[in-house]
């Protein structure tokens, strides 16, 4: 009864890892192919085994299903992350190119109104020497 059920909850994990993997990749990415194959390679090899075999075999290689379950789910957690990296620096690129493009436009609109004022102080400037030639 023990070796039965080390067996379902060996294969129900192994079942969840490869949902939540097929969930986070998508049905059609290679990796998630890949171990689809792996999977079902795996299954017929079980289903081909005897009763005594397949405990045998479970109870073999209870550790080695484990570490595979514990490693895809470490890759799976690693794709999780680079994912958010990925959008959280295309949020900050578009951030910055927004904040850069309203610099851009303010110090051109700065340059413009300080290049207008000393024109204007240059024109005050030269009426006013225009009038103190004309009173000389």
């Amino acid at each position: 009864m023990s070796a039965e059920t080390d067996e379902d909850s060996i294969i129900a994990q192994l079942k969840r890892s490869v949902e939540a993997i097929v969930a986070k990749t998508g049905p059609h990415s290679k990796f998630a192919e890949d171990l689809m194959q792996k999977i079902g390679n795996l299954q017929t090899k079980m289903e081909s085994l005897n009763e005594s075999d397949r405990h045998k075999f479970i109870s073999e290689m209870k550790g080695s299903f484990q570490e595979a379950i514990a490693r895809i789910e470490r890759r799976l957690l690693t794709h999780s992350n680079l994912a958010n990296t990925y959008s959280t620096s295309i949020f900050v690129a578009v951030i910055f190119l927004i904040v850069s493009v309203f610099a851009l436009f303010g110090f051109k609109l700065y340059k413009s109104l300080t290049e207008k004022e000393l024109k204007k102080q240059e024109k005050l400037k030269s009426k006013q020497q225009k009038k103190s030639k004309k009173s000389n």
